[in-house]
């Protein structure tokens, strides 16, 4: 045999190889498709894998020896002692492993972008669940407000109404939405506590601190108005003489603190009726930041309630 012929020879059994691999490994999978191993366990899935290696090795080296023989003239024959039928069984067991390591990797990420999906559309759930929930219960409490004005003074109460309406308008128009701006959020609270100032007059005193650099940063709606009705409802309300509540924004290099101080004293209580919108609250900054959002309410050495709420910097 010549110099070229085996060049010829070697050359066209890589091809060959090539060729047949291609043809084999893709009958293969039709099949492995068909007979439904990609649903098995490991248990049940190794053996079969294992037994089609042998099998498919035999029938690629049969394939690779005649069709050799036929094409290139060579003149090999099929001994089952020869050493490439382990070597292509390797191959194939190889080619196995790659292929269900693949399929497994997509069938995880597809099943970890389920799982992301269906969480979001929980979340987004319980959110729109949370904020339909202090809807009406902000609105109640508005209204009990308003109801003591008109007994006490009429003009007032109207002037109330015209203001609830501003804070109703506020409310709809950002109550749908994810987050909106501290600012925005700061509106609806200044015309809550309007509201609140016309009926309790000098017995409430509202104080303002904002840092301004706070004024962009996104919340979920209505988070810090329900802070603070729950300061004048369950702090303010029930002092014979009243009291102050301070507003404070505060922002760090990765975080922002938002606290409300209101005169008073806090008793936790399972059956304290605050505790629907603490716990609200809570629950919204769960499912809005996880872990990087939380918050906490305790009396202060001074004789007052804090509410206070840490923030992650975010311009979701």
């Amino acid at each position: 045999m010549s110099g070229d012929d085996i060049t010829i020879g070697a050359i066209g059994g890589i091809y060959l190889v090539f060729a047949l691999g291609l043809t084999v490994t893709h009958f293969y999978r039709s099949i492995l498709i068909n007979l439904g191993w990609l649903n098995l366990d490991l248990f049940r899935l190794v053996p079969r894998v294992l037994a089609a290696c042998i099998l498919l090795a035999i029938a690629f080296h049969f394939a690779y020896i005649h069709i050799g023989n036929l094409i290139f003239g060579w003149t090999l024959k099929f001994l089952w002692n020869d050493q490439n039928l382990f070597a292509w069984g390797m191959l194939f067991f190889i080619w196995n492993l790659i292929y269900f390591a693949y399929i497994f990797f997509q069938r995880y990420r597809k099943e970890e972008i389920k799982n992301l999906k269906l969480e979001a559309a929980r979340n987004e759930y319980e959110l729109r669940r949370l904020r339909d929930q202090m809807n009406p219960h902000f609105i109640f409490n508005a209204m009990n407000t308003i109801r003591a004005l008109i007994e006490e003074d009429p003009k007032k109460a109207k002037k109330a109404v015209t203001q609830l309406s501003n804070v109703l308008r506020s409310s709809l128009q950002t109550g749908k939405q994810e987050f909106i701006e501290l600012k925005k959020e700061l509106q609806i609270v200044h015309d809550y506590l309007e509201i609140e100032k016309a009926r309790y007059e000098e017995r409430l005193t509202i104080n303002m601190d904002i840092d301004d650099s706070t004024l962009s940063i996104q919340i979920p709606p209505l988070i810090l108005q329900t802070i603070v009705e729950n300061c004048i409802k369950h702090g303010i309300a029930k002092l014979p003489k009243g009291g102050a509540i301070l507003v404070q924004t505060i922002r760090h290099s990765d975080h922002v603190e938002i606290n409300v101080l209101n005169d008073g004293e806090y008793i936790p209580s399972p059956e304290a009726t605050s505790s629907l919108g603490l716990e609200n609250t809570r629950n919204r900054l769960d499912l809005s930041f996880g872990k990087n959002a939380w918050l906490t309410i305790g009396n202060t050495d001074s004789g007052s309630v804090k509410t206070h709420i840490h923030l992650p910097i975010s311009t979701t």
